[in-house]
C-alpha cells in the first residue's frame, strides 16, 4: 500500500497553475499523468505496470522552458463516443504572452508540433491566469484562456479559439467565455444536435458562484445559467486553488456532474455536488459529499462510463480532524446512483502532509482503469499516487446504446416502428420500441 512518487521534482505552484492532470487510462496497466516539472518543461509520464512505476516519454519533444501560469488537459476518450488517442494540452506562457497547444498521442507516446493558438497579456503571477482545453463530439477542438484576472479586453486579456486540425492551420476566433467577473473555466462537450457545440462549468470569483454555459457554435453566444451562488468563500483564496471546483461529462445522458467546496478552512463549508442537465438547462442539486467541514479541499471527479459510477478524491477527511496547510490525507468516496449517496470515505494515500492539488482523469471506459487519484506534496514538492489503495475497473467488451426512432425496411421502403413483439415460449410479449438497445 505505498505511495509511489512520480515526479520528485515538480512545480512548487502547482496548485495555483492547475498543472497536474490524469492519470489518463488505455488500460488496467497503462495510464498517464500530465505535469510540470520545477525548471517549466511540461510532461507526460506513463505507467505499464499499474501505477507501481512511471516514466517521462517523449522528452526530446515535449515542450520546454514553458513558463507555463496555467495549463488545461483533455483526453480524446473523455468526449463521448470519441475512441481517439490524443491527450491535448493547452498552457499560457509569460515568456512571450502566448496560449499554446500540443497533442500527445498514446498511441504512439509521442508529441506533435506545439502550435501557438493566441496572443494574450499574461500576467507574471501565477493565480492570475487561465486555460481550458476540450475535443467537442464533431472533433473540434476549442482552447479558452485568460491571461489576467485584472484586465477585461477580449482578444487580448481573454479569448477563445477553435480548430479542426490541432491549430495546424485551421484557428478560429469565438465568442470568449471570460467576463469582468474573474472566471475560473472548464470546457466540456455540447449536447445538442449541433456537434460543433459546448459548454462550460465555471467558478465566478466576483461574486462568489457556481455557473454553467452553453456555447452555441453557429451563433457563437455563450447562454448562462446559476448552478449555485452560496459560495462565501472569497475571490483571492479560491483563485489560489483554481476555484475548488471539478467537474465531467456522463456518457450515456451527456449530463455534466460537478463537485465544489463552499467555503474553506470555514467550519461551515459544505462538500456540495450536482447534476447539470444540458438541455434545459436543468441543476439538480445532490446530496453533500461532506456538510460543516472546514479542512477539506482540492477535489476531483471521475465517472466510471461503464456503469455510472462516480468516484471523487479530495484531502482533508470528512471528519474535520486534520488541518489544511499542514499534515492532510488524500481520500475518495464512490456513489452508484448518481451522487444520490455516498459510500464510506476510503483512505486512499499513506503521507500525511501539506497537499494541494488532486487529479482523478474525469473518465474510465470501455478499456477499463484504475482509480488512482494523483497528488501534489507542496513541502516535499512531488506529485504522487498510492500503488495498492487504488482501484480495478475492468475492461468492458461492449457499450450498450438505446435505440430511438428504429425502422425496418419492407420493399424498399423504411418503416417506424411503433410496436414489436417477442416469442417466450410460444406467448408472444409485447416490447415496448424505447426500451431497444444495442451494441456500439
Amino acid at each position: 500500500m505505498a505511495d509511489v512518487t512520480i515526479d520528485s521534482g515538480a512545480e512548487t505552484l502547482t496548485n495555483e497553475r492547475d498543472a497536474l492532470h490524469g492519470p489518463y487510462w488505455t488500460s488496467t496497466s497503462v495510464g498517464y499523468v500530465v505535469s510540470q516539472e520545477a525548471i517549466n518543461d511540461l510532461e507526460v509520464w506513463k505507467t505499464d505496470d499499474s501505477g507501481a512505476t512511471w516514466a517521462t516519454q517523449d522528452a526530446a519533444n515535449e515542450p520546454t522552458s514553458a513558463n507555463n501560469r496555467s495549463m488545461a488537459v483533455w483526453y480524446d476518450k473523455e468526449t463521448p463516443d470519441n475512441t481517439g488517442t490524443i491527450i491535448h494540452i493547452a498552457f499560457v506562457r509569460t515568456t512571450d504572452n502566448d496560449v499554446r497547444y500540443v497533442a500527445f498521442d498514446t498511441a504512439a507516446d509521442t508529441y506533435g508540433t506545439i502550435r501557438t493558438v493566441d496572443a494574450l497579456t499574461v500576467s507574471g503571477t501565477s493565480a492570475d491566469s487561465d486555460v481550458s482545453v476540450t475535443c467537442a463530439k464533431s472533433g473540434k477542438v476549442y482552447v479558452c484562456a485568460r491571461g489576467d484576472f485584472e484586465q477585461d479586453t477580449e482578444n487580448t486579456d481573454h479569448s477563445m479559439r477553435s480548430s479542426t486540425d490541432g491549430f495546424a492551420t485551421n484557428n478560429e476566433s469565438e465568442a470568449s467565455p471570460y467576463t469582468s467577473s474573474e472566471e475560473l473555466v472548464k470546457l466540456f462537450p455540447g449536447a445538442d444536435a449541433d456537434e460543433d457545440d459546448i459548454c462550460m462549468v465555471f467558478y465566478q470569483a466576483t461574486g462568489t458562484a457556481i455557473r454553467f454555459g452553453k456555447f452555441d457554435s453557429s451563433a457563437n453566444s455563450w447562454g448562462l445559467t446559476t448552478v449555485d451562488t452560496d459560495i462565501p468563500a472569497t475571490a483571492s483564496v479560491l483563485r489560489g486553488r483554481k476555484g475548488n471546483f471539478d467537474a465531467c461529462i456522463r456518457h450515456s445522458d451527456d449530463h455534466i456532474l460537478v463537485v465544489y467546496y463552499s467555503d474553506i478552512n470555514i467550519s461551515t463549508g459544505d462538500f456540495r455536488c450536482a447534476d447539470i442537465t444540458q438541455a434545459t438547462p436543468t441543476i439538480t442539486g445532490k446530496t453533500n459529499l461532506h456538510t460543516d467541514v472546514a479542512d477539506s479541499s482540492f477535489p476531483a471527479i471521475l465517472i466510471n462510463q461503464i456503469n455510472d459510477d462516480v468516484y471523487v478524491a479530495y484531502a482533508g477527511s470528512d471528519d474535520d480532524t486534520e488541518a489544511l496547510g499542514a499534515d492532510i490525507v488524500v481520500y475518495f468516496k464512490k456513489s452508484d446512483d448518481g451522487m444520490g449517496t455516498w459510500g464510506t470515505e476510503q483512505t486512499y494515500g499513506v503521507q500525511a502532509d501539506d497537499h494541494k492539488a488532486t487529479s482523478l482523469g474525469r473518465t474510465i471506459g470501455n478499456d477499463g482503469g484504475r482509480i488512482m487519484p494523483v497528488w501534489f506534496n507542496d513541502d516535499l514538492v512531488t506529485t504522487v499516487v498510492n500503488d495498492g489503495n487504488d482501484v480495478e475497473i475492468a475492461a468492458s467488451g461492449v457499450a450498450w446504446k438505446a435505440v430511438a426512432g428504429a425502422q425496418i425496411n419492407i420493399g424498399d421502403v423504411w418503416k417506424t416502428i411503433t410496436a414489436m413483439q417477442i416469442n417466450i415460449g410460444d406467448s408472444w410479449k409485447a416490447v415496448a420500441v424505447t426500451d431497444l438497445q444495442i451494441v456500439k
